[in-house]
């Protein structure tokens, strides 16, 4: 995937990101509701969330292929 056309998107949520901390500090201070937490605690671990569910799908695929075999 080329970065190059990616790199303007990128600007852009920098640049919203730095509007809303300035401007609209109070859209950032509510509390989360209940069911969105998980998502926001696997946006907060995401890569270690990434990185630990890479070895677990590729066993489970393993394990797939390997009873597939079997029978």
């Amino acid at each position: 995937v080329p970065v190059l056309p990616w790199l303007g998107v990128l600007w852009w949520g920098l640049a919203a990101g730095q509007w809303a901390m300035r401007a609209r500090r109070g859209w950032l201070q509510w509390p989360l509701p209940v069911v969105v937490r998980p998502l926001a605690t696997l946006g907060r671990w995401s890569l270690s969330y990434y990185m630990l569910h890479q070895p677990v799908m590729i066993g489970l695929l393993m394990a797939v292929v390997w009873l597939m075999g079997r029978t």
